[in-house]
This record gives structure tokens, sequence and C-alpha cells, in this order.
């Protein structure tokens, strides 16, 4: 099966709003990445913008704060199952892993679960990623159940 596209998704950080004696403030996070297979792997690379807007007694104040780019590589077989849901309005790709480690360090994961959130004109980029994916996974923990080929040594 051929390498699928990178997939673009989003990842949903709540925000914060504050309101006090001296101003209100709102603060915003968008975190937009790319999944890409490679061979036995997945990589997650996703960049964060911060936006904070404070209305205040002297003025308002707009900043807009860009991390660095944040990455994360796993194995496939480390992936024990995946699924596009939400359907054609609000589609995700789920991912569930073997390992509790396996999506540590990524914004919005919680323990073996992460959501990536597709935007509706990539539904049908995250099914065939998906696909690949599946059997990617399938190759991978096939190779690890097999047992290990004998070499043929004729010197004897």
């Amino acid at each position: 099966m051929a390498t699928p596209d990178p997939l673009p998704f989003r990842l949903k950080v709540p925000g914060r709003d504050t309101l006090g004696l001296t101003g209100a403030r709102s603060i915003s996070y968008r975190l937009e990445g790319l999944l890409h297979l490679d061979g036995d792997t997945i990589t997650l690379e996703w960049s964060a913008t911060r936006r904070t807007q404070a209305l205040t007694l002297t003025g308002v104040k707009d900043e807009v704060d860009q991390s660095p780019v944040g990455t994360a590589d796993i194995p496939v077989s480390w992936i024990s199952r995946m699924r596009v849901t939400g359907g054609w309005w609000y589609p995700r790709l789920q991912l569930w892993a073997r390992r509790l480690e396996a999506f540590d360090g990524i914004p919005t994961a919680q323990g073996a679960r992460l959501a990536l959130h597709i935007d509706r004109g990539n539904r049908q980029l995250a099914v065939a990623f998906a696909a690949a994916l599946d059997a990617a996974r399938r190759r991978a923990l096939a190779a690890a159940n097999r047992p290990p080929q004998l070499e043929n040594d004729d010197s004897y």
C-alpha cells in the first residue's frame, strides 16, 4: 500500500476568559499540525498559537505568541485501534494506544487516547490514512510475532 499524504489536523484546547476589577482578558489557543505515516512510524508535528486579548482601563491590548514546532514519533505497533468518527459535520481521527506513554507530550491527549480534529474537506483523506495506518500496524504486529529466521549455514 502506498504511503498516504500527510493528514492536516487540529487539536482542541479550551481558552480562558477572566473578568475582574481592572478589566477583561480572553486567552485562546490554536494548535494545527500534520500527521505522517512513514513505514512503521507515525509522526505528529504541530504548532501552537496563543492569542491574548485584554481590555483594561488604559486601553485594548492584543498579543499573539507562536510556540516552537512540537513533534512526536510513535511506532505503529503501539496503536491498538483507530477510527474516523463524527460523520461529515465533525470528523475526527481517534487513536487508541497500547501503551500509556505513546502520546506523552502531545497536547489534548488523554492517557492512551488521542483525538485529531479534521476539516470536513479532508475526511476522505482521514479515512484513507486510517486504512493505511491499520495495514502498517497489522504488518508490524505480524512481523513482531514471527519467529526469527535461521540463516542457512552450509559450512558444517
